[in-house]
């Protein structure tokens, strides 16, 4: 449903006082506000020049960041006779983990992984920064002129509103590279924790017109939050989702080839001109180098482009391309049954149909990226 005008007039004022209050970026960065490196943990691991990284190619199952315990442990049940999935993949929001600034509660993350270990599966984490729905990804402790107004209110073209962090501002970075090096610490030497996903590089759009300086701080950031993601996660994969915008996603893509980063898409589209034109040349390049996982999505269940009418893509085409054209090392499938079409069921169907590939990573390119000095799969 669009938002009435009203709505949206109101979304807009606030996001005007907000930024008035934050001096509309102008002091976003300079030294008498900054929290410096000194605060965060220290960045690399005494293990981290073994150059072994854990690596468990396959399909993964996707859950929602508010997927109840009962959901997760049925997903995990249903997989458990498949072993082409290799494990689980959680999204989770940064206002779930830092409720409030530098108080971490990483209780579901245990929960779900210590469940995946007990059904003998993988499990990772999808990091999530942006959201759709306003007040849903960043915590409250964000929104303050120190962060630079903490988020920025963004459209969709369906109509919603939803915020962005203000990734621009080096307040807003150090507190999101101090978060992954605590994640960094709690689970990068568990054997069970197969990988870090950090959400799209899409930008969304600004309610409120933004200097483009700002946007160009934002991708500059970005990149530094990647590759310090890599060097706190020494043992295990690190995935950046890669699709928009052009103007800078060649950049974060060349700075995730150099720095050993994987790259992935949170979207797998049969006929879409954007993507294919403009993302998948992008992730094409990494075969071999770094790791490559691409994410199926609701929206990629029932339609062949973004935002395109309903015309649902049988699974073993979306599986053909992430396997064929982009070389995945890892497809992460969406546990979707929300429809009728119920299109989980219809992944599950081809995973056990007689003639899917057999081997241990379900027709997945398993070789050990370049970037990689040893990678160790784990035994059972």
């Amino acid at each position: 449903m669009e938002p009435s005008v009203m709505v949206l007039g109101l979304l807009l004022a606030l996001q005007v006082l907000l930024l008035a209050g934050c001096g509309g970026g102008g002091d976003a960065g300079t030294e008498n506000r900054l929290e410096t490196p000194s605060m965060l943990l220290p960045s690399t691991q005494p293990e981290a020049a073994t150059g072994t990284v854990k690596w468990n190619p396959g399909h993964y199952l996707g859950f929602a960041a508010d997927v109840e315990d009962s959901e997760f442990h049925a997903g995990l049940d249903e997989i458990q006779d498949v072993p082409v999935v290799k494990g689980a993949v959680l999204r989770v929001f940064w206002r779930q983990l830092e409720p409030q600034k530098d108080v971490y509660d990483f209780s579901r993350i245990d929960r779900y992984l210590e469940q995946a270990a007990a059904h003998k599966k993988r499990f990772g984490l999808l990091l999530t920064t942006k959201n759709f729905r306003a007040g849903v990804a960043a915590p409250d402790y964000l929104r303050t002129p120190w962060f630079d107004g903490g988020v920025f209110l963004v459209a969709k073209f369906k109509g919603m509103i939803g915020d962005n962090i203000t990734l621009w501002d080096n307040n807003t970075y150090y507190r999101l590279v101090k978060l992954i090096k605590v994640l960094a610490a709690r689970y990068d030497g568990n054997p069970w924790f197969e990988m870090l996903i950090i959400n799209e590089t899409a930008f969304g759009q600004p309610v409120i017109p933004m200097p483009e300086a700002q946007r160009a701080g934002f991708y500059d950031n970005l990149m530094r939050v990647d590759a310090a993601a890599r060097q706190a996660f020494p043992r295990t994969v690190v995935i950046q989702y890669v699709n928009f915008p052009y103007t800078y996603t060649p950049a974060v893509t060349q700075n995730l080839l150099d720095k050993g980063v994987g790259i992935g898409g949170p979207d797998v589209f049969l006929d879409d001109r954007d993507h294919d034109t403009r993302v998948y040349p992008l992730i094409e390049q990494a075969r071999g180098r770094v790791p490559v996982g691409m994410q199926v999505e609701a929206d990629c269940y029932y339609a062949r482009s973004l935002g395109g009418p309903w015309d649902p893509p049988p699974a073993r085409e979306l599986y053909d391309l992430a396997r064929n054209r982009l070389h995945s090392n890892y497809i992460l499938w969406q546990r979707v049954l929300k429809t009728t079409y119920r299109p989980w069921e219809k992944v599950l169907a081809m995973f056990r149909s007689p003639d899917f590939p057999a081997n241990a990573s379900g027709g997945l390119e398993t070789a050990c990226p370049a970037s990689y000095a040893r990678c160790m799969g784990q035994q059972l």
